[in-house]
């Protein structure tokens, strides 16, 4: 069983911003003090600056580089706060600067063995492997986020999420392993998932199931099957973040999902 050491859940952090580089992240800098994370997608939870790690005394500076350059790329001046970063009253001295909570993410650690579960009557999963296949994955993506319930956390998501999935088909991925599932009900596309993995962790990311099909068990089949996915390719560290507090936290719970620690994001409106 894994012993989540802070060392151990610091790297999940990071590997979290390698992995999504290049998708939901379209690039990221490495300043002295902190890193830069933006895409194209607008919103403030995936443009933002993090792991601020300089001294006190630097931070006012640091701060009006992270106003600049978020402001030159149009984007809402964000900060990412984690308790892995080294200024412990960085959320305090940065609301002098206007900066204000606006959301918070659970990093959730699956704790279970090897899942055992049961797929529903009918239901199928398989990975995308073509263009096609991964165009009717986005169309689910935005049949899943589209806001049509109200224990969706993030309410409809913008067309660009959807955009940055597909395009990061096509792409070279380095140093990670990257697989999109089609969850499949009589021969109809129903739900998705995605699983990223190297070395010991693995992260799910787009669980979603069409609104019509829901609460039919095939939410949990796409994520345990990841989860087993990732153990067969030994990634044992298996995580994914979703809003605190949410329904969705308290669904992966019930899946063998605990949550370690809690990333806050702070917003310069």
């Amino acid at each position: 069983m894994t012993i989540f050491t802070k060392e151990i859940l610091e790297k999940a952090e990071n590997e979290h911003y390698r992995f999504q580089t290049g998708c939901y992240f379209s690039n990221s800098q490495e300043v002295k003090g902190a890193l830069f994370l933006w895409s194209k997608i607008k919103d403030s939870y995936w443009n933002y600056a993090t792991k601020i790690n300089i001294g006190e005394k630097y931070l006012e500076k640091l701060i009006k580089k992270i106003i600049e350059f978020y402001k030159n790329k149009d984007r809402k001046p964000t900060i990412y706060f984690t308790p892995f970063t080294k200024i412990r009253n960085l959320p305090e001295l940065i609301e002098k600067f206007g900066f204000k909570s606006k959301y918070k993410d659970a990093w959730m650690f699956y704790e279970g063995a090897r899942p055992k579960f049961e797929m529903p009557e009918n239901f199928t999963i398989r990975p995308v492997e073509t263009e096609k296949e991964m165009k009717i994955f986005t169309d689910i993506f935005i049949q899943s986020y589209g806001g049509a319930t109200s224990d969706e956390p993030y309410g409809a998501l913008p067309k660009e999420y959807s955009e940055c999935i597909f395009e990061s088909f096509s792409r070279l991925q380095k140093n990670k392993n990257v697989i999109h599932y089609l969850g499949i009900l009589n021969n109809e596309p129903v739900g998705i998932a995605t699983l990223i993995y190297s070395g010991e962790f693995g992260c799910i990311f787009n669980v979603g199931t069409n609104p019509v099909y829901r609460k039919k068990g095939m939410g949990k089949a796409l994520t345990l099957n990841a989860v087993t996915d990732a153990i067969k390719n030994r990634a044992n560290i298996i995580f994914l973040q979703t809003e605190q507090g949410s329904f969705n936290e308290k669904y992966y719970t019930k899946l063998g999902f605990s949550t370690k620690f809690i990333g806050e994001g702070f917003v310069l409106e």
